[in-house]
This record gives structure tokens, C-alpha cells and sequence, in this order.
């Protein structure tokens, strides 16, 4: 069949038109189809193949008017692109089907920044880091996907794994130990709750405090007597602290003998009361002139500790016994 059909005017086939001012516009059908193939175009949504491909012009801008929008769609699920100039700086966001901005595109320090951009403070915009507050952190299986977690504060939190520093006690040792710093102290810090997390200590030159003291925190008394003592003091503490005894020297001379007693009481309590008052030391000393006890010396591995606040370190003496007394410790 020939492709052509002749038209004779006034006679035959009718061929549909517009009258536009006195002159006939012929009416046409969009067909799609090859040579020797018929395509029509149908209106409405159609399939790719039945469908006339559209481009915007290389020499034109897209530019949506406030307001408006560009919907996409999948068949089945909307998202919407739109213009928020009149919301916030920045020029295209997508929002899900409630109108909810879902995330933003442009603007120097967003997304479309590179690396070791220019950066002004409270001017440069930015794309948000989010993250989400779990009192109880929830389980991830292995590669998958998560949100970054919070604190109350907003600030990230940072949990160290388990195979690097919080490993059970009496679990097996690996891998290279981790550095451990402390506080410098040259005084006894405020006491913790009992199972409170507390500071490492050590002293001004970095030495670890064990169980004893900074060298700036040592105090030293020296007492002797030549006549009986009734609850004399030798040491009595700053207000609301505690003595602590790390080593005493006790010497004697002449031949008088005497019990000697060396004990914690009140402010103002001179008296010594057995099993009640804390005692430091007690005996009997029996000097002679060929042969003194000399001196007695203690130093403790460990401090002994007055269990009292302002509790005074004192000394009583039966008899005109000679001695002499010298303690070292601290206060805390």
C-alpha cells in the first residue's frame, strides 16, 4: 500500500481542521511507530516504550517558584522536592508524604562542601550530624547500619570496646597495654562514696601515692618530758581532720621507770580510759644504769589511723620517767 492518499477538495475524504480566522489548521495524531508500523500516542501515564521522550533545553535554568513542587514517584511510595526559601537558607529539600523535611542539598559547609573548605563560624551553613539518646544501647547485628548515640546533653558518646581497657578482672591479659595518667596532689582529696569511681594519685614528681602521702603532705611533732603527763598533747589536728601515724620514735633516759602511754582522746579529754581510748602504744619501760630501753622506732608498713575526727594525739606517763617522743604522719 502506498504511503501517501490523495485529497481531492470538494469531494472525498473529510480531513479534520481548525478555522483560525478564515484559514483551515489541520488536525494531526501523534503516532510513535516505525516505517510500516502504527503507534498511536494515548493520552495519560504510559509505559516507557509508548511514551515521548522529554528533556528541559541545555540553555534553560530549572527554578521552582516558592511553594511550589516536583512530585516522584515510584508507582507506589511519593517523596516530594520543593523550594523552603521562605523557611530556612538553604534552596531544595525532599520531605516525605506529612511535609516532614527529610534532608537538604547546597550551600557552602553542607553536603556539597569539599574537603578543607573555608568554614565561618554562626555564617557558613552545614548539614546536621543527628544522633538518638538510649539509656539502653540496642544491639546491631554485624554490618549493619546504626545511629550514632547521645547523651542528655546532646554530646556523642563514646563507649571503649571490650577487647581494649574495660576487661573483667581475672580475665586473660592481650594485646598492648593502654596508658594510664593520674591527678597530681600535694593534699589528701575530698573523700568519695564508698563504690564511687575515684582518681588515680600522685604526687607533685609523678610518684604513685600507694597508701601513704605526698611529701608536701608530711607533718612531723616532737614532745619529752622529765615529770609525769596527764593526756598532754603532741599533735592536735586542723578542724574536722584525722591524724595519721606513719612512724613513731620513742626514747628514754635516767633510771626512773614509768608505763607510758601514747593514745587518741577528744579536745578535751586528758584522761586515758582503757578499752575506750584509741591507743598508739603502751608499756612499761624499765630504764637502769647499765641498761635503757634506748629507743623504741616503728615504722609501719601501713599508717595507723585515729578513727575520729579532731581527735588529738596524746601522752600520759606514770612516774618522773624521762622521754622522748617523735612522730611523723599526716592529716586527712
Amino acid at each position: 500500500m502506498a504511503d501517501n492518499v490523495p485529497i481531492t477538495a470538494g469531494t472525498g475524504t473529510d480531513v479534520a481542521t481548525d478555522d483560525v480566522g478564515g484559514v483551515h489548521f489541520q488536525k494531526t495524531k501523534i503516532d510513535l511507530g516505525g516505517d510500516g508500523v502504527s503507534s498511536p500516542l494515548v493520552r495519560g501515564q504510559q509505559t516507557k516504550a509508548n511514551s515521548i521522550p522529554v528533556t528541559h533545553a541545555s540553555d534553560d535554568t530549572v527554578a521552582l517558584a516558592t511553594g511550589s513542587k516536583v512530585q516522584l514517584s515510584d508507582g507506589t511510595s511519593d517523596a516530594t522536592v520543593r523550594n523552603l526559601a521562605a523557611n530556612d537558607a538553604l534552596n531544595v529539600a525532599i520531605v516525605d508524604g506529612s511535609g516532614n523535611h527529610v534532608t537538604s542539598f547546597a550551600g557552602s559547609g553542607g553536603t556539597s562542601s569539599t574537603d578543607d573548605a573555608d568554614f565561618t563560624a554562626l555564617t557558613t551553613p552545614g548539614t546536621p550530624i543527628m544522633g538518638v539518646r538510649q539509656d539502653t544501647p540496642r544491639t546491631v547485628t554485624n554490618e549493619d547500619m546504626g545511629v550514632v548515640k547521645i547523651d542528655t546533653n546532646g554530646r556523642l558518646e563514646i563507649a571503649v570496646g571490650a577487647n581494649s581497657l574495660d576487661v573483667a578482672h581475672d580475665s586473660p591479659d592481650s594485646g598492648l597495654p593502654a596508658k594510664v595518667g593520674g591527678k597530681a596532689l600535694s593534699a589528701m582529696q575530698t573523700a568519695v562514696t564508698t563504690g564511687d569511681r575515684t582518681n588515680a594519685n600522685y604526687t607533685l614528681y609523678g610518684q604513685a601515692l600507694v597508701a601513704v602521702m605526698d611529701p608536701a603532705m608530711q607533718v612531723w611533732k616532737q614532745v619529752e618530758a622529765t615529770t609525769a603527763q596527764t593526756g598532754t598533747a603532741i599533735w592536735t589536728p586542723a578542724g574536722g581532720k584525722k591524724i595519721a601515724i606513719t612512724s613513731y620514735q620513742i626514747g628514754t633516759t635516767s633510771t626512773t621507770a614509768g608505763v607510758l602511754t601514747v593514745w587518741f582522746g577528744a579536745s578535751a579529754d586528758t584522761t586515758f580510759t582503757q578499752g575506750t581510748d584509741q591507743v598508739v602504744f603502751r608499756g612499761n619501760l624499765v630504764p637502769s644504769a647499765t641498761g635503757t630501753p634506748g629507743v623504741i622506732a616503728n615504722f609501719g608498713a601501713s599508717p595507723i589511723f585515729c578513727v575520729t575526727a579532731d581527735h588529738v594525739l596524746r601522752y600520759t606517763t606514770v612516774g618522773d620517767i624521762d622521754v622522748y617522743i617523735t612522730v611523723y604522719g599526716y592529716e586527712f
